[in-house]
């Protein structure tokens, strides 16, 4: 048990509990917070599929009539329900005499703001992404995007530099949030971590169960289908190796996922993968996980920016050999413990993908190192103790002047 036992207030704006990778990751560290003995209080969206995790309390706001928010990204909803959000809150923070709030991305941020401006409660910025680089993503004219892009930066410099501590996932963004006006000596850089669920059998029952031949060469993707994963390039890739594979070889994209958008089925058919795609719809963690263990390659095609997939973290336990794109580089390292490629090169991912393929044994060792670089830096064994290091930092009056107004 930790030496000294919090009162903590977990907010995620978003639905919980979700199979997507940043709930998940929420939803551990909630779990590994109370087993360390903090009093951990959990606040999210009124929406969530599956069971509560164990130990934390789970607070939910109401849910609104035409509440839709289990994709990423913004919509006409969000504002009332992230006000309802930081009103919960206040409320919270009141009635449970929370000492810190631990916020994850920026509107549980602006929630957690509100709440520090009421309350004097301190806050620890959780920046899982910034809004510079995504928020853009999410629209498709010019115009729009500019203006998103722009709006992003605005948030970028105006939410993580009041925390009183935020936590970086990579150096990358540490860099980019330093620019954005964060001290130094507030900003913490601390890798994401799942639970270890070890390596995957691969049983011939789920083959067929998805539609699959014993033959057949799989690559696997799990996750979300938002437009900054950017699959254009994963569909693109494996339509070009499946177009050249030997005639005794079908190449499949397999994808796992708990949504499947219109702009997605409009990429496929362009691309004309066809017979070679199967989709599994992941309500929750049992699918996902099958899918992974039936495939022979994963793949990650997001571009190197500031998001670290928590899927990734998924690949490398389960000591699958992982082909990327450039942000895939924050961890692999390339012909180490996985494949890294430049960002949108359909024809290099292809030919990274093909190697494993022609390669088998090669394959198997790219995965046995990536579950050996997991099992070194990205558990909860490694990771839990430097959060708690940052909630300790907070008694520390030297560190203060990190700190700006509300």
């Amino acid at each position: 048990m930790t030496a000294v036992r919090r009162r903590l207030a977990l907010v995620a704006a978003c639905p919980f509990p979700s199979p997507q990778g940043s709930q998940v990751f929420v939803g551990q560290m909630a779990e590994r917070l109370a087993a360390a003995g903090h009093e951990v209080h959990l606040l999210t969206y009124g929406q969530g599929t599956e069971q509560c995790g164990r130990g934390y309390r789970h607070h939910r706001i109401a849910r609104l009539p035409g509440d839709d928010s289990r994709r990423s990204g913004p919509n006409a909803v969000k504002p009332l329900l992230d006000a309802m959000l930081a009103r919960r809150l206040v409320a919270l923070v009141r009635e449970h005499a929370i000492e810190i709030v631990h916020a994850h991305n920026y509107e549980a941020a602006m929630a957690a703001l509100v709440a520090r401006a009421r309350t004097g409660v301190r806050v620890v910025y959780h920046s899982h992404n910034l809004m510079g680089d995504e928020l853009e993503t999410y629209f498709e004219s010019a115009p729009a995007r500019r203006l998103a892009s722009l709006a992003g930066r605005l948030l970028d410099r105006g939410i993580p530099p009041r925390a009183d501590r935020t936590i970086a996932l990579c150096q990358w963004s540490a860099a980019r949030l330093r620019a954005a006006g964060c001290s130094e000596a507030a900003l913490t850089v601390i890798p994401p971590a799942v639970e270890d669920e070890g390596p995957l059998p691969v049983r011939a029952e789920d083959r067929a169960a998805l539609a699959l031949d014993a033959g057949d060469f799989v690559v696997g993707y799990c996750g979300n289908l938002d437009a900054y994963q950017n699959i254009p390039l994963l569909v693109r890739a494996v339509a070009r190796l499946a177009s050249a594979a030997p005639g005794a070889t079908t190449v499949r994209l397999l994808v796992a996922t708990h949504s499947v958008p219109a702009t997605f089925v409009r990429l496929v058919a362009e691309a004309g993968l066809g017979a070679n795609l199967r989709v599994v719809e992941a309500s929750g963690h049992a699918e996902a996980r099958r899918a992974l263990a039936v495939s022979d390659v994963v793949a990650l095609p997001r571009r190197l920016g500031s998001g670290y997939p928590v899927k990734l973290l998924n690949y490398m336990s389960a000591a699958k050999a992982v082909v990327s794109a450039g942000c895939g580089s924050k961890v692999l390292r390339d012909g180490v413990d996985g494949i890294v490629v430049a960002d949108d090169d359909p024809e290099a991912l292809a030919d990274a993908i093909d190697r494993c393929r022609r390669d088998p044994a090669r394959c198997g060792v790219l995965g046995e190192q990536a579950r050996r670089r997991y099992l070194e830096s990205l558990t909860w064994d490694v990771v839990l103790p430097q959060i708690e290091g940052v909630y300790a930092g907070l008694r520390e009056p030297a560190l203060d002047s990190g700190r700006r107004g509300s």
